[in-house]
């Protein structure tokens, strides 16, 4: 009995049908896996873009705490000095106590001591302590050492959170006589507040300010004031005296990059640090926008491989017909001939090629928008650096503008966010329209902002910035009105210094143009 052979059923597919699965398989593999890859690169390059913006936010905060701490000191000093001169004067005491507390609302209260700790004037007038002794233990270390120091914090007798300045006071003869000091009450309103909250106003990202005892001297959240924090590794590191970023956990568990350094002459650690996941909300955005504008393409791809595959199984025809014919002895010279037309497959390659070039291009997008600013257009920080990066090793010399715009604080606590943020856009527009084909006009964060001019003199650039802070004079904002801008100007004119050195130097004419009134330009 002979068994009858009963052939396998073919797939419901036709060869054409077969291809098309297949490309569009292997070419949405490929965009998936690059998509993938892409936002890790991107993910990574914002982590570490967060974390060294974070880590110099950090070092400013720290510097502007101790150039504040430094003034005064000075502001101190000279009263020491005044007061040495008149130290039986009750008159000259108690009007170098109002003075101080009044000068530039350093202090809180100012209180002058003899050797003993008795007080002899203080402002504003506290007829309770004045002739009594003060306990605290810092007041007391600064009595002994006879020099400057900044203490600890503690809690005055009438409940206040404190932290004082003091500088000894010496007769001619060179007898130490007391020590004047300039108290800051931590949860009140002061100047030293102002120092740190002013850098920042971009989302999420926030300062804190804590003493050698870990002790909170500044938060964004008041009620947080004067906590003892607990294992930090930043404030450790800031502690330490070293200044830099890394990736930690608060205490409630959350990833945070974070950038510290350590106030100058203090004992004081300074965290900048932001959520992780704010830092990738830009990144989303920009992956949605990558992936809806390959929709179109990918589309009119389908149909190139559509078409394509007909054609591919056009000539399949021919091996199909020989395969009716495998005894026939010229199968081999047909199937040799058919194997020739490889050539298209390499043409599939270069469709293949074409969606991946599609695909950099997006990138080359997504790279781009990554070194924007998304509310004003500007170029962001690290635009500006790679451009610095240039001029550094092309040795072209070029001028920096720092510019911040004044008092603009209130311009969100009395018009509120939407207005600030029209604001910003008015002054970004102003800064186009004052900027050549080859400057770069920069927002640094905030109200922040940096124009960098290459091959242009100090003298070009200061007239520049004039130009530019009076058209912002001379601008009316919708919902704001006019504002105010001061901006510091430095210049790399064949000086060695290193672009990180131009912008410290351009950044200290902005603060020196805030302290010497505002709405000014300073280059020297």
């Amino acid at each position: 009995m002979t068994d009858s052979f009963k052939p396998s059923r073919p797939l419901p597919v036709n060869l054409r049908g077969l291809i098309l699965c297949i490309v569009l398989a292997s070419v949405l593999a490929t965009l998936c896996n690059s998509l993938v890859v892409a936002y890790r690169v991107q993910r990574d390059a914002l982590i570490h873009s967060t974390l060294e913006s974070n880590a110099a936010y950090a070092a400013k905060v720290a510097s502007s705490i101790g150039e504040f701490l430094r003034a005064a000191h000075n502001n101190l000093n000279y009263s020491a000095k005044i007061l040495g001169k008149h130290w039986d004067d009750p008159q000259v005491l108690h009007e170098e106590a109002l003075r101080l507390e009044a000068q530039d609302q350093y202090f809180n209260s100012v209180e002058i001591l003899d050797a003993n700790g008795k007080v002899l004037a203080s402002n504003p007038p506290q007829a309770q302590i004045v002739g009594s002794n003060v306990p605290a233990s810092g007041i007391r270390q600064a009595l002994q050492e006879r020099r400057a120091l900044v203490s600890s914090t503690y809690v005055s007798r009438q409940g206040n959170l404190i932290v004082f300045v003091s500088e000894p006071v010496f007769s001619k003869a060179g007898v130490f006589l007391g020590a004047v000091v300039g108290s800051i009450y931590l949860l009140d309103q002061s100047a030293l507040h102002t120092v740190i909250s002013s850098h920042f106003h971009h989302e999420g990202t926030f300062a804190f300010v804590a003493d050698s005892n870990r002790r909170l001297l500044y938060h964004p959240n008041p009620a947080r004031i004067s906590e003892v924090l607990g294992e930090n590794l930043a404030v450790d590191a800031a502690l330490g005296g070293e200044r830099g970023s890394m990736e930690i956990r608060n205490s409630e568990g959350v990833e945070m990059l974070a950038g510290y350094s350590q106030v100058p002459d203090s004992n004081w650690a300074v965290v900048v640090q932001q959520p992780r996941e704010h830092s990738q909300a830009t990144l989303r955005r920009l992956m949605h926008d990558m992936i809806m504008g390959m929709i179109p393409a990918g589309l009119l791809g389908m149909v190139l491989v559509f078409v394509g595959t007909t054609l591919i199984a056009r000539p399949l025809r021919l091996l199909s017909a020989a395969a009716q014919q495998l005894s026939a002895p010229q199968t081999t010279e047909l199937l040799q001939r058919i194997n020739a037309w490889y050539h298209d497959a390499s043409a599939i390659r270069q469709a293949m090629l074409a969606g991946v070039q599609l695909l950099q291009q997006k990138l080359g997008r997504l790279s781009h928008e990554a070194q924007s600013d998304p509310l004003t257009g500007l170029a962001n920080r690290r635009a500006m650096e790679e451009l610095l990066s240039v001029l550094e090793q092309t040795q072209q010399p070029y001028t920096v503008l720092a510019l911040d715009i004044d008092h603009f604080k209130r311009v969100n606590d009395t018009f509120g966010h939407d207005a600030g943020d029209v604001a910003l856009k008015q002054v970004a527009e102003i800064l186009k329209q004052n900027s050549r084909a080859n400057d770069l006009a920069c927002r640094s964060g905030g109200e922040e902002f940096s124009l960098l001019l290459p091959d242009t003199t100090q003298e070009t650039a200061r007239a520049i910035a004039e130009r530019i802070r009076q058209s912002i004079a001379d601008a009316r904002i919708p919902q704001v009105g006019n504002l105010k801008i001061s901006i510091g100007v430095a210049s790399k004119a064949g000086a060695p210094m290193t672009p990180q050195q131009v912008l410290k130097l351009a950044d200290e004419r902005l603060y020196r143009a805030k302290e010497s009134g505002r709405n000014r330009v300073v280059s020297a």
